[in-house]
């Protein structure tokens, strides 16, 4: 019951720090993490002892969110970076051992060598969590960004190995160069090979499970789950490092190819969401251990130390030791990469200074640091013949917050994250120029069977496009200008049902369009989904959906409803003539606003009186418009055709664009993207 409790409490905690982080502005998400679980130590005391073994801490924690981490880093940014990545996750690794530990041992003599560089091995490791935290605050260019994420990857292994031979060194005062290499050598390059292995096996599973027909979401997503906990067990049986046969293992099942279907977008959706969730939860877990363990940390060594003070001037000495030469060597590899990138001259120091600045701070230390600390033997003795691994756990713990600290409050302001006006006029012409294509398609296949719908989508469609190319001024306009409008439609059809000029079924399906035209205003598509956002369409999907299949809402004729569109068409450029108007934005809006539905009007009547016939989806519309077989849709089933067609047609112009060399590779999965995820919510409300 006690591991219950703790467990609710520490879930409250989390769950706490994801309200605080939206109201405390300048502040990561990890610091506040720290924060609350510091002061969770402090004021519920002994109930929030958190303890776990360091062993355990690595396979629960670490082995999940290294194996997610991969899943998620750019494979070609860190193919071109490869040897950079490499430079800062074995080289720097490796010096900082040696800088730190003689650093530490002059400044202090009771520490042994061999105790400080333990410490130096521990510090090596960058944090992933930390970073990923740090790319949502900071703009950081493709270098960086592939820097940073690929050495937190890797450097894991390689800071867990030296710190074994420092610790190693430490017990039994005997060290080998050939042996220590030798003994890297295997664990690093054998935890890369085992996790190669093991995700071959991970593909062939997965495909076999598929190719027998077992299409379940449930099984693909729980198996990727269980994938870095099975495979970081087997390579530590092995003898080789767990860390990289996760990180290994994970990019290869990234590269691997999958069709593009519905089906893989959907698993792809799914997985995703569930590892965000997953990560998070991970992560809270991870910082707030390491804030719940600080009380403890600073009594333990404070109270063993003759001179605290001195403790803390060790933190900020070894802080400015680890960045130091991180800073260093990062300079060195940037101006190195810049005279091989083939820059003509020198490079200038500005170009070089801080960014090398930024991707240095970029790199905090964090859970891995901890964790390995904490596995430091009892037996480490100082020179005055007392235990010295609570003063080293507290310099470990110091420097993590000093470095977390540094990432947080600096980097932004060196590299402040914004979206540059070229970069969203970039995207707003990528998807205008998808809608454009998209509504010549659509024309070309539906002007003859659905024109009245048609000409609604179109309308929509050339909104969207206004939106996109004219501006936030314009796009603000039009939504206030065509809300009003919609508000008095309403008004409009209330008053012709209370004079008996309509009956209440048309009156519903009037009502109904505009709801839907409500609900484009509201959520729109203009990029990634939210949460919220994304519920409030689904939920506008089942309202329509359900109101489409009520039986006793149908209109009494289509002539009926036909006249009483009409008559709202007239209503709606009487109020847009008459409007008034107090900008030249607002003016722009009006004019765009009365060609749209003087469009709508001469479709309305210049079409027929009968419904137009439904296009089966395995004939062509030219073979199937006058045949008397295939029955009529209602309008709300036209809307719901052309919905679903124009999601399918949509990914074609995408893909027509891309072959075309008019958008990108990235910009165009962007998009399929934010189209499968619509297909899914037409898919499960069931619009056919």
């Amino acid at each position: 019951m006690q591991a219950l409790e703790l467990i609710l409490l520490l879930f409250s905690v989390i769950l706490l720090s994801t309200v605080l982080d939206q109201l405390v502005s300048g502040l990561s998400l990890p610091l506040i993490q720290i924060a609350m679980g510091l002061l969770a130590a402090l004021v519920i005391g002994e109930p929030f002892a958190l303890t776990i073994d360091a062993d355990l801490f690595l396979v629960l924690f670490i082995a999940p969110l290294l194996y997610d981490e991969s899943r998620k880093v750019s494979k070609r940014s860190l193919a071109r970076h490869m040897s950079s990545i490499l430079s800062l996750a074995i080289g720097l690794v490796v010096a900082s051992v040696f800088a730190v530990g003689f650093v530490l041992h002059w400044l202090s003599p009771t520490i042994p060598l061999a105790a400080a560089l333990t410490l130096g091995a521990a510090l090596g490791p960058t944090d992933a969590v930390a970073v990923t935290a740090l790319a949502k605050t900071a703009k950081l260019n493709e270098r960086q960004k592939a820097l940073l994420s690929g050495e937190a990857l890797i450097n894991d292994a390689s800071g867990i190995v030296s710190f074994q031979f420092a610790v190693a060194l430490v017990v039994t005062g005997v060290f080998s160069i050939r042996e220590a290499a030798t003994a890297f050598a295997i664990s690093f390059g054998g935890g890369l090979v085992c996790g190669l292995v093991l995700g071959v096996v991970v593909l062939a599973v997965t495909r076999a499970v598929r190719s027998v027909g077992l299409e379940s979401t449930v099984f693909h997503v729980t198996f990727e789950i269980f994938t870095p906990f099975a495979i970081y067990l087997v390579a530590e049986s092995l003898h080789v490092s767990g860390v990289l046969a996760v990180v290994g293992a994970g990019l290869l099942v990234t590269l691997a190819p999958l069709p593009s279907t519905v089906y893989t977008a959907r698993v792809s959706l799914v997985s995703s969401g569930v590892w965000e969730v997953l990560s998070f939860i991970l992560n809270g877990v991870v910082f707030v251990f390491l804030g719940s363990n600080l009380p403890s940390i600073v009594t333990n060594s404070w109270e063993q130390s003759a001179d605290p003070l001195a403790l803390l001037g060790m933190v900020i000495a070894g802080t400015v030791v680890v960045v130091g030469v991180r800073y260093l060597w990062i300079v060195i590899a940037d101006f190195i990469s810049m005279k091989r990138g083939g820059l003509p001259g020198f490079p200038s120091l500005r170009s070089v200074l801080i960014p090398s600045l930024v991707t240095t701070l970029g790199g905090p230390k964090g859970a891995v640091t901890l964790t390995i600390a904490f596995t430091l033997p009892y037996g480490i003795i100082g020179t005055h013949g007392q235990s010295i691994r609570d003063e080293l756990i507290f310099l470990a713990s110091g420097i993590i917050l000093f470095t977390l600290l540094l990432a947080n409050f600096i980097v932004p302001r060196l590299a402040p994250f914004q979206v540059s006006a070229q970069e969203k006029t970039r995207e707003n012409d990528v998807r205008a120029a998808v809608l454009r294509l998209l509504i010549k398609s659509m024309t070309t296949k539906f002007e003859t069977h659905y024109p009245i719908a048609l000409a609604l989508f179109v309308s929509r469609y050339r909104r969207e496009i206004a939106e996109l190319t004219a501006g936030d001024d314009f796009a603000t306009a039009n939504r206030q200008l065509r809300l009003e409008l919609i508000f008095r439609q309403r008004e409009f059809i209330d008053d012709m049902l209370s004079q008996n000029t309509i009956s209440v079924a048309t009156h519903h399906a009037l009502d109904h369009t505009l709801e839907r035209l409500l609900q484009v205003m509201k959520h729109r598509r203009s990029g990634a989904f939210n949460i919220k956002g994304m519920w409030a369409f689904i939920t506008s999907r089942i309202r329509i959906f359900l109101d489409d299949h009520s039986s006793d809402k149908a209109p009494d004729s289509v002539e009926q409803l036909r006249h009483a569109r009409i008559e709202l068409e007239k209503f709606a450029i009487a109020f847009l003539e008459s409007a008034t108007i107090d900008s030249e934005n607002a003016e722009n809006v009006r004019k765009f606003l009365l060609r749209e539905h003087n469009d709508m009007l001469r479709q309305l009547e210049q079409s027929s009186h009968r419904q137009y016939p439904a296009i089966p989806e395995t004939q062509d519309a030219s073979n199937t418009a006058h045949d008397p077989e295939i029955p009529s849709r209602t309008m709300g089933e036209q809307l719901n055709l052309l919905e679903v067609e124009a999601l399918r047609l949509e990914l074609g112009c995408i893909q027509e664009l891309r072959e075309d060399g008019q958008i990108t590779l990235k910009e165009a999965q962007m998009l399929r993207d934010e189209i499968y995820l619509l297909q899914m919510n037409l898919s499960d409300l069931g619009t056919h």
